[in-house]
């Protein structure tokens, strides 16, 4: 979709203005109306999104597509690693999934999620810590490929202990970040791997890949992979896709 920006970091800057907006948003309402209910603070950023042309971030219809992909899980997912934190809107939303399937018992649930830029990475932690999932969701900043391998040295994602992850920060390094968890052998059987704009703007190398299409999957990681798209939506020209890809 074209955007009113001259290149990709008037783009980004144009982000960040507006990520630094939502939180200041954001801080100042009353922390209680999201303290036991995180799935408030997620309306309220999509809220303030959509009024406050707030761009990159989950929104809903394609949340709910990746909540019934986890739900179908069995055994339920309880660890979930994302790449691309952003503001926290998703980080938030894994934990507050995490919590629904485990409502009796919180031990072993962990949402990791990375992001680049460390002053965003600190609005995404502010985040969460508004939503009351700090004991469950840990924020990294700096390249997810690094935070990755840090966590695997120093054992707090054991081999095969993964059991979702959720690319949504650069397309072109999908499929590199995706090479990287088989090689730290993070996943195991029946592992989820959500993709988010894999239409617009596209991910065609890692479609492929996921897709059994490139010679060079064989005698890697299988998977079994499909492209939903945002039901009744009246968007056009606007990325509507999220690939779910499951290891078999």
């Amino acid at each position: 979709m074209a955007h009113p920006y001259h290149d990709i970091k008037d783009f980004q800057s144009f982000c960040k203005a507006r990520a630094i907006a939502l939180h200041e948003h954001v801080s100042a309402l009353p922390a209680e109306k999201f303290k036991e209910n995180p799935w408030e603070l997620v309306r309220a950023i999509e809220n303030f999104a959509n009024t406050e042309k707030l761009p990159m971030i989950f929104r809903e219809n394609k949340m709910n597509l990746a909540r019934a992909a986890l739900a179908n899980m069995s055994p339920k997912p309880k660890v979930i690693v994302e790449f691309g934190s952003f503001v926290g809107n998703s980080t938030v939303a894994w934990g507050a999934m995490l919590k629904e399937f485990y409502p009796d018992n919180n031990s072993g649930i962990r949402v990791y999620s990375f992001e680049l830029d460390p002053e965003l990475a600190g609005i995404a932690r502010d985040i969460v810590k508004l939503a009351g999932m700090s004991d469950i969701v840990i924020v990294i900043d700096g390249p997810g490929a690094e935070s990755l391998k840090g966590l695997v040295k120093n054992g707090d994602i054991e081999p095969e202990s993964v059991d979702a992850v959720f690319f949504d920060h650069w397309e072109d390094i999908y499929l590199t970040d995706l090479k990287l968890c088989e090689e730290l052998e993070v996943f195991h059987k029946g592992s989820v791997v959500m993709a988010d704009n894999t239409d617009i703007p596209g991910a065609p190398k890692y479609l492929e890949y996921v897709r059994g299409n490139m010679d060079e999957q064989a005698g890697t990681t299988q998977y079994q992979s499909k492209t939903h798209l945002i039901p009744n939506s009246s968007i056009s020209d606007g990325p509507r896709a999220l690939e779910v890809t499951t290891v078999i």
